[in-house]
């Protein structure tokens, strides 16, 4: 039966006639289509070889992918720590420098009070 559906698809790819028939009815195959047959099917064995090879590479390129969004979301995680860092260092500053200008301010109206008066 196998034989059968590739001796078609080799029939309809080549436009030439695998098997016969004889005039009592018999199928059979000439020297030619058997060495036909063996040809396109050693084709189709390297075509899946080769696309066995593709697969394999492709699973290879989708494994270093991965590898890389893995470093990629820690190189996220860890700059998202420092940017919190970075804004409570930022916050903290914001507060010194309001707390030197309520020092500056209160010492500055100390001494014009203390010179008006």
């Amino acid at each position: 039966m196998m034989l059968l559906i590739t001796s078609t698809l080799y029939a309809s790819e080549s436009n030439t006639q695998i098997i016969l028939k004889s005039d009592d009815g018999r199928y059979y195959l000439t020297e030619q289509s058997v060495i036909d047959l063996a040809n396109y099917l050693k084709k189709l064995e390297d075509l899946n070889a080769n696309y066995s090879e593709q697969i394999t590479n492709l699973k290879k390129q989708i494994d270093n992918l991965s590898l890389q969004i893995n470093e990629l979301e820690k190189q996220i995680s860890v700059l998202e720590q420092e940017k919190r860092d970075l804004e409570k260092a930022l916050e903290n500053e914001k507060n010194k420098k309001l707390t030197w200008t309520v020092v500056a301010v209160l010492t500055i109206g100390t001494t014009i009070y203390f010179f008006v008066k």
